[in-house]
């Protein structure tokens, strides 16, 4: 007897991305610069800024803000590469903003 097994491979599925921007989240990396790192003078937290932020933020809802809050981390906290500081990065960011918080057990990819 000749027995002929297939198999398929399943393309992994792309990581989801931020729907907005860096760009256009310009506006939040001052926000999150002063949240990671407020002893540094140089961060001064610009109120209008922080209030765009939120604006936006809240517009994409929990999910989609976390998401994009880990791709700020990404560009914001250069060279480092560990997903546990770049998710609690994201996750301070996103308390900055009243109503916006990342889903249960998110964690940054």
């Amino acid at each position: 007897n000749l027995g002929l097994g297939f198999t398929t491979a399943q393309i992994p599925a792309n990581q989801p991305q931020c729907p907005v921007d860096l760009v256009d989240l310009q506006v939040c990396l001052n926000v999150f610069t002063n949240v990671i790192n407020p002893q540094d003078p140089a961060n001064i937290l610009n109120p209008q800024d922080k209030a765009q932020c939120c604006t936006l933020l809240t517009r994409l809802g929990g999910p989609v803000a976390a998401l994009c809050s880990c791709e700020l981390a990404r560009t914001r906290v250069p060279g480092v590469v560990n997903a546990s500081i770049i998710t609690a990065s994201a996750g301070q960011f996103l308390n900055v903003c009243p109503g916006v918080t990342s889903p249960p057990n998110f964690r940054c990819n």
